[in-house]
């Protein structure tokens, strides 16, 4: 099999952070509407609000501290923000590969980083490439 090389640094994707605000306002004005308990409803909305500040987390652009993902030879590499050009990475359990969605777990040695990428934020070959190798590694 042919080996390509993947090297990705997805641009940032507003209409999805839009889509989860939408979404986690929402999950946490649900309770209130339902009118559940106060001290239910209450603690219902802060587990969205934390849920929110979560996955805007795993959403790219500046504020995420993964900023590129490379894969050449047998070897995953991260950038991430604020410190060394790159570094050894792994490929983890909760890495999830969609038609257009690629939820992707890396394990670095910073910890647990990733992204939710869709085929807006990277270059359609790219994008391929990583779906494929993805594929391979999981």
């Amino acid at each position: 099999m042919t080996s390509f090389p993947v090297e990705i640094e997805p641009r940032p994707e507003p209409r999805l952070a839009a889509l989860a605000l939408l979404l986690h306002f929402a999950a946490a004005a649900l309770p209130w509407v339902t009118r559940c308990p106060p001290w239910l409803a209450g603690s219902l909305s802060l587990l969205a609000i934390a849920a929110f500040v979560l996955t805007l987390a795993r959403l790219p652009g500046r504020h995420c501290c993964l900023q590129g993902l490379m894969y050449r030879g047998e070897a995953w590499r991260v950038r991430l923000a604020g410190g060394p050009c790159d570094g050894p990475a792994r490929i983890g359990p909760g890495t999830r590969v969609y038609a257009d969605l690629i939820v992707l777990d890396v394990l670095t040695g910073r910890g647990r980083q990733g992204w939710l990428l869709t085929r807006a934020a990277v270059d359609s070959g790219q994008f391929r490439h990583l779906k494929a190798r993805l594929r391979l590694a999981c």
